[in-house]
């Protein structure tokens, strides 16, 4: 069986059953970052490959923007733990023939992103490639020893996001038609926000499970649900989406929302009487939005209630294995 028919997430599954189960107090496949235990506590490790023809075109994409999200979507790993980002390791794959000022210039990108939540680069590899490869291994920590996976959600919690969803994949298909409109979108895809500073505020109300939003919105809360062996309830009235007034771009928000992808948002889950407060001091205390979607129930799979008419919520989202 080749690996595009396994996809990622079948190949995953067999990976984990080879490396075994983490020791105590660990996690290490299947979440968004490993947690070990060190002499001085606990920490978080996660890493990403970025490929080019793959994660990004440089035709769309250029130095700077690129290093600050390849940093960036490993912050997002560690924020959607709990934790905080602190070190940072870069791998890098050149072309012999690229010039030197633009290695450079992905540098400063890097360095922005890390100097906006006070973190470091800590070093790194270089090694010769007939594509451009980036990858990163972060390090970070929790708030003491609190670790919020994705397997913590109840029956009877409620399904919260941060943000706006839909507006990375709006902004990749404005950039990709060329479209000169909508800088925000654009830059939604570009730089994301990883929520470091609203999981500084969260994790302080105990949120059951949490993840971030890479794959897509769908995709994802899937990820969260199977890890907790419940099922979810997603209302599309309530779901924060893309505005694309004004856009000439021939896209369902709802489905860019559900199944884009690269928002990097948070979809946590909480007790319901604790929801309130949580939202609310989330938006004080750092201006970004969240939003109450649907609650997890018992049983498996996901629904979707659009004009009070229930139906299958299907998990597609970006697979990198399957084609």
């Amino acid at each position: 069986m080749r690996i595009s028919e396994t996809g990622e997430f079948g190949l995953i599954d067999r990976l984990r059953q080879i490396v075994g189960e983490p020791g105590e107090g660990e996690v290490w496949v299947g979440d968004d970052a490993a947690v070990l235990r060190a002499p001085a506590g606990t920490i978080l490790f996660t890493t990403d490959l970025m490929i080019e023809g793959v994660h990004f075109d440089l035709e769309i994409t250029g130095p700077e923007d690129l290093g600050y999200k390849a940093l960036a979507v490993n912050i997002s790993d560690v924020a959607a733990m709990g934790g905080t980002p602190r070190r940072a390791l870069v791998s890098l794959g050149l072309r012999p023939q690229m010039e030197t000022e633009w290695v450079e210039r992905l540098y400063r990108g890097m360095r922005e992103c890390a100097d906006q939540f006070d973190m470091a680069i800590a070093g790194g590899d270089i090694s010769r490639s007939d594509c451009l490869l980036l990858s990163v291994a972060l390090l970070g920590n929790p708030a003491g020893r609190l670790v919020i996976e994705r397997k913590g959600a109840r029956v009877g919690d409620v399904i919260c996001v941060t943000g706006t969803l839909g507006e990375s994949a709006a902004g990749y298909r404005l950039l990709r038609a060329g479209i000169k409109e909508r800088a925000d979108l654009k830059d939604r895809h570009l730089r994301p926000t990883p929520r470091v500073k609203e999981v500084e505020i969260l994790r302080r109300q105990l949120p059951t499970a949490m993840i971030d939003v890479s794959d897509g919105f769908a995709a994802d809360l899937s990820h969260l649900c199977e890890q907790s062996e419940v099922g979810a309830i997603v209302r599309s009235s309530d779901l924060p989406l893309v505005d694309l007034t004004d856009v000439e771009l021939d896209r369902d928000p709802l489905e860019l929302g559900l199944h884009g992808g690269e928002d990097y948002e948070l979809i946590f889950t909480i007790p319901a009487d604790r929801a309130d407060e949580a939202l609310s001091k989330v938006t004080r205390e750092t201006k970004t939005a969240v939003t109450v979607v649907g609650e997890i129930v018992e049983g498996r799979g996901m629904a979707l209630v659009i004009d009070g008419e229930e139906s299958e919520l299907e998990a597609r989202g970006w697979d990198h294995l399957r084609t």
